[in-house]
């Protein structure tokens, strides 16, 4: 397979979809998490895992 073939303008333009792609879900995906994380003040609540589950 040549050059030509292999960097043709629609395999760069799948090749930049899919970077482009990727990259915004990997983003999304780090930051849902944190914004679940903010709570507001006054709000004492803990998640199940940090819980004691004790007296």
């Amino acid at each position: 397979m040549s050059y030509t073939k292999l960097f043709g303008s629609r395999n760069l333009a799948i090749a930049a979809f899919a970077s482009l792609g990727g990259s915004y879900l990997l983003l999304r995906s780090r930051l849902v998490p944190a914004k679940q994380k903010e709570r507001p003040a006054g709000d004492f609540s803990v998640s199940v895992d940090r819980s004691g589950g004790g007296i």
